[in-house]
């Protein structure tokens, strides 16, 4: 039998130096270099990444990615440093196991 493949939903937030928007192309550009960079292709393959929703004006977003690897994207979203030559720091906020609970959480902290 095989199991299914469990998901974790990751809301993150972008400080920026200056007030650019960064494009939705632009940042999984960075997020999938960032990650053949420091972690490689294989665990790439494996990470099962999706932009589920992305804010630019207010710089927030949420991804997906499979259990097995949320330490792996939460690592590699901490070390971007820039976009496009504008200084930037994505700093994962919240984890959650279904996307649900992670918008009532998001709608706690008021964002």
């Amino acid at each position: 039998m095989v199991k299914k493949e469990r998901q974790r939903y990751i809301f993150f937030k972008i400080i920026q130096e200056r007030n650019n928007t960064i494009e939705k192309q632009e940042l999984l550009n960075a997020v999938w270099y960032s990650i053949w960079k420091y972690f490689g292709m294989k665990t790439a393959n494996k990470i099962g990444l999706w932009l589920i929703e992305y804010n630019s004006n207010q710089g927030f977003g949420i991804f997906r990615c499979s259990h097995e690897t949320k330490e792996v994207l939460i690592s590699a979203l901490t070390l971007i440093r820039e976009i496009n030559k504008n200084k930037i720091i994505l700093a994962p906020m919240r984890t959650s196991g279904t996307i649900k609970k992670l918008k009532q959480k998001i709608n706690e902290i008021n964002l």
